[in-house]
């Protein structure tokens, strides 16, 4: 059984063969037989596809054809019969089939080949009877500390061209007893790589039930009795062919399997794996000295049963190195306790036998758990089998508690509650009784980073700066890092620390020697490291600042490139991590101003904070990550990275300090001077719309004054009757001022009729609040009028009455002020229809009140352009006024840039912001993933500066702010010429702009440079 986690160290080859000589020798001594294949065997008819799919192939190998036929029965050994087809497709395909090989175990398998031939132009050529069979030793996995004594038998094929079908089939015979005959077997049906046919074929000849599942897909099993040798079996067949590649997404967890599998099984109960197992974990009462020795040093050192079992973990860990001799049987048999003691080395099964055995001796209940390291997650929707598993932890209960330990890591220090545990999820505790897969829950996983980092800016922009990185180590941190020290040394170690903070102050320098304190006690491990910075503070403009980043936190956030996914998205888990930040400024009249953000999802919470002490010159950030699941599921993908999103302009602070930079004052002033000499075509067209508007105001409300002044007063009129159109119609075209006046024509009849002493006019301008009085007053009328409300009822009218004030209160916002807009005058139309109803259609009232007046139309027209300009901006029809994405714009502003060389064809946009009036055309600034722009519109002539990243030496920025709404980049060239870029700083989108564009040019710098070297 084979383990995952920290390796004891590496156990070289040469020492094996000294250990066990006769595993050097095996290879040599094994031969290959060659026979026909087993007359049970079906051959499969086979054919050339029509067309290669070029483009999906991998290594220039198409598998044209994968058989797998399995004989089981009570009294022969097991056979599985393969036979392969693959097409030589190109140079690559030569290099990757020129060799066969196939892996057996000489312990309890034999390989016989019955076939090895080349498809040459319809041609078949046989290759076995000239071939030779070498018989070689497996290596790959001494390194991790295992050998199982698996063989390889290699074919070197001869005279093998491009366009060549390979075809080959063998049989591998026998299988491990360590099973005791209980069969399991499980095919993947679907690839990364085409595959145009493949088949699988179980043949069951034994008396109990065999179990099928297929997942992923229908099962399309078939099955149906025959008879072979004239005994009975069961005959299971399941084929597919041009199944559809499956290509797994980047971050996509170990435990997720999209593939469809077939799974066959003669168990169906978790209970039966724990029955085969139990016997090889029995231990018998512990009668060896050595064992019984190592307990009674433990319990001189404490009788506190957690200490005892975290003595016995350690000792286990340490004292025993891992070493995997699984061969045979001993795959899944561990030795006993003693022995393993004895020699001092083991695989995980034997570690967990032995730290069991030890625990049992200080009375503490303990129980192997058979757990998968990869697919833990995935195993309660996996059909039961006996090979599940391929590692081995230990569950301990100890004073009421339950803990989780794997005694193949290592480095693990500190009280039982403080060290990280072993979470696979599930897994399957062998005690007698369990039925069932045991959910492996750790309710505080140990997994922490404390980090402060003070940095001392009290000399000033011009003085020295220190900086002093404080470092804790929890859990699983603290055991990386004390393998890592241990693994590639000290002064290693060191240097990693100081090239960190070298990519943030390239002229940054360590003080002293890092301190590392390990406290064994409560296994936290201490780092700290003390910086002197020379320049510490970098030019921007005029100015001077430093950035501060919470790059831990950033980079465990591990943002997707995209919400669309088929497959979830794997995140850090556990993983904690608190990040101080001390930046103590020089003297002077600084201000910060206080901040705070909390973030809380399914996925992970956040919460950051900004405080300033004026007294000690000390401005603290915090920021404190915990992530709360290892998986992002693919429908949820979108929401994770909206609530980064949120977060992720605050793991950014930058401070600035005022110095003596060159100042282009002077610049802008003779700028101003030549606008000022006269005015451009469009700057008159611009002022005579504005004469022309103001005309039409004018006119509107002459004519308005007049009409009332000269109203008729209708004796039968009640409230302020109107004809919905209208409504409607002014109602939009107002931008919902005249809702307003229905309003404030409706109390002004409440006023004269019931002489109140109330203000329709403030009722009228403030119409959000007065709806629900406005409709309570009308239903009493109503009441008074035909004994019942014939309005709407009660409920629906405080409904209504919400709806109306959020409709007017998103005339502010961006994104619903359209809907507000619709929404306001269809909330009136229950209240007008009542009164229309009152007055009748046909009333002088409410034919002179619904009249379509010339003035209506100045007023529309005054009021339309301001609409459209409106939602055209909103759209991006026209130049919003902040910052957009590049997906954001319409093709045609794209299409503009490309035809007058701006942006590259094939180059997408990421960001833009243009400060054209109507139009893209006038001004525009923005980046690439490989470039940046800047374009403006003089007098005529469009002027373009664009720069490829390699090619730009710096960027600077001015930000914008109360006085100055714009925010200036200069990007400065290796030419030692320079250009702007000038951003709106609506929204903060400022910010947003330039991180994401500094972060282009470091990547496209960074990645030149990695190419170069």
């Amino acid at each position: 059984m084979s383990p995952v986690c920290q390796l004891a160290g590496c156990v070289k080859f040469a020492f094996l063969l000294l250990l066990f000589p006769q595993m050097a020798f095996a290879a040599a001594q094994y031969t290959v037989e060659i026979k026909p294949a087993p007359v049970w065997v079906q051959q499969v008819q086979t054919s050339k596809p029509d067309t290669i799919p070029v483009d999906d192939i991998e290594s220039g190998n198409y598998y044209l054809l994968v058989d797998n036929q399995l004989k089981i029965d009570e009294t022969s050994s097991k056979v599985r019969f393969n036979r392969i087809q693959q097409l030589v497709v190109n140079q690559r395909g030569l290099e990757h089939n020129s060799q066969i090989e196939v892996d057996f175990d000489p312990l309890y398998e034999s390989l016989v080949f019955h076939s090895l031939a080349i498809i040459r132009d319809d041609q078949t050529i046989d290759k076995l009877a000239s071939s030779d069979i070498s018989v070689l030793k497996q290596e790959g996995r001494i390194e991790q500390g295992l050998y199982d004594g698996r063989l390889t038998a290699n074919i070197i094929l001869a005279d093998l061209r491009v366009g060549d079908v390979i075809d080959y089939s063998y049989s591998v015979i026998g299988a491990n007893p360590i099973y005791q005959g209980i069969f399991s077997y499980r095919r993947t049906l679907q690839w990364s790589v085409p595959l145009y046919a493949q088949s699988v074929r179980v043949l069951w000849g034994k008396a109990k039930p065999l179990y099928v599942d297929v997942t992923n897909a229908p099962n399309t099993v078939s099955q149906k009795d025959i008879t072979l040798d004239n005994k009975p079996y069961v005959e299971y067949a399941i084929s597919r062919s041009n199944s559809p590649i499956l290509i797994t997404e980047s971050n996509t967890p170990t435990w997720y399997n999209p593939f469809v599998t077939v799974y066959f099984s003669e168990i169906n109960r978790w209970g039966r794996v724990v029955d085969w197992a139990q016997p090889l974990y029995h231990q018998p009462e512990i009668n060896a000295n050595n064992v019984q020795e190592v307990i009674n040093e433990i319990k001189l050192k404490t009788s506190v049963p957690n200490q005892q079992v975290m003595l016995a973990l350690n000792y286990v860990q340490d004292q025993i190195r891992y070493l995997g001799l699984e061969m045979g049987i001993n795959s899944h048999q561990p030795s006993k306790a003693e022995d393993t003691l004895e020699r001092r080395y083991g695989d995980c099964k034997d570690k967990v036998v032995l730290f069991i055995a030890l625990l049992k001796g200080m009375d503490i209940d303990a129980y192997p758990v058979l757990v998968d390291t990869e697919e833990g997650l995935d195993l309660p929707l996996q059909p039961v089998s006996i090979n599940a598993f391929n590692h081995v932890i230990a569950k301990v209960q100890v004073l009421g508690m339950t803990y989780w330990l794997d005694p193949t890591m290592n480095y693990q220090r500190g009280p039982l509650s403080a060290i990280y545990q072993a979470d696979y999820d599930y897994g399957l505790v062998i005690k007698p009784g369990v039925s069932e897969l045991a959910e492996i829950k750790i309710h505080d996983p140990q997994s922490m980073l404390v980090k402060t980092e003070i940095y001392d800016l009290s000399a000033g922009k011009d003085g020295e700066s220190k900086l002093t990185a404080k470092n804790q180590y929890l859990g699983d941190r603290a055991q990386n890092l004390r393998y890592q020290l241990e693994d590639i040394g000290f002064k290693a170690l060191q240097s990693l620390y100081e090239d960190y903070y070298r990519e943030l102050f390239s002229d940054i320098k360590l003080i002293d020697k890092v301190i590392i304190s390990d406290d064994k006690q409560t296994g936290v491990l201490y780092t700290q490291q003390d910086y002197v910075i020379q320049q510490a503070w970098q030019p921007e403009g005029d100015n001077f600042d430093i950035g501060f980043t919470s790059h831990s936190i950033r980079n465990a956030l591990n943002k997707p490139s995209k919400a669309e996914r088929s497959s979830p998205y794997w995140i850090s888990f556990p993983n904690k991590i608190h990040h101080t930040i001390e930046i103590k400024v020089s003297n002077g009249n600084w201000t910060f101003p206080s901040e705070s953000l909390v973030e809380d999802n399914p996925y992970f919470s956040y919460e950051y904070s900004a405080n300033f002490n004026d007294d000690a010159k000390v401005l603290t950030l915090k920021f404190n990550y915990r992530s709360k699941a290892g998986a992002i599921p693919e429908m949820n993908i979108g929401d994770y990275i909206a609530a980064i999103e949120k977060i992720e302009e605050s793991l950014y602070y930058s401070i600035i300090t005022y110095g003596d930079g060159a100042s282009t004052a002077n610049e802008a002033s003779d700028s101003g001077a030549a606008v000022n000499e006269g005015l451009s075509t469009q700057d008159e067209l611009i002022l005579f719309a504005v004469l022309l508007y103001i005309l039409g105001v004018i006119y509107a409300i002459a004519t308005w004054r007049i009409d009332s002044s000269s109203r008729l007063e209708y004796c039968d009129e009640v409230y302020y009757p109107v004809s919905r159109r209208k409504m409607l119609i002014l109602s939009l075209a107002t931008g919902g001022i005249y809702t307003s006046y229905w309003i404030y024509r409706n109390w002004k009849y409440v006023k004269q009729t019931e002489q109140l002493g109330i203000m329709p006019i403030a009722r009228g301008i403030f119409s959000a609040f007065w709806y629900y009085p406005l409709f309570s007053h009308l239903v009493a009328d109503s009441k008074a009028r035909f004994a019942k409300n014939t309005i709407m009822p009660m409920g629906i009218g405080v409904v209504a009455a919400i709806l109306f004030f959020i409709a007017n209160y998103s005339y502010n916002t961006d994104n619903w002020y359209l809907v507000g807009m619709l929404a306001s005058p269809i909330l009136l139309f229950p209240m007008l229809s009542y009164i229309i109803g009152l007055n009748g259609r046909d009333s002088h009232a409410y034919i002179a009140n619904s009249k379509w007046k010339a003035r209506h139309s100045v007023i529309s027209l005054l009021f339309l352009p301001w609409i459209f300009f409106a939602v055209g901006k909103d759209l991006a029809i026209l130049p919003s006024g902040k910052v957009l994405m590049g997906e954001q714009l319409f093709q045609r502003n794209i299409d503009f840039m490309n035809d007058n060389n701006i942006v590259k064809d094939n180059e997408d946009i990421l960001m833009f912001y243009s400060d054209g009036l109507i139009s893209y055309e006038d001004d525009g600034n923005g980046f690439t993933r490989s470039s940046v722009f800047s374009y403006w519109n003089e007098e005529g002539e469009l002027n373009i500066k664009t720069a490829d990243f390699v090619d730009v030496k710096n960027l600077k920025v001015e930000y914008g702010n109360d006085t100055d709404e714009q925010t200036v980049i200069t990007v400065e060239l290796n030419d030692e010429s320079q250009f702007l870029l000038i951003i709106s700083t609506l929204d903060k989108l400022d910010q947003d702009f330039y991180q994401r564009l500094r972060k282009n040019w470091y990547q496209t710098n960074k990645l030149a440079d990695n190419k170069e070297s």
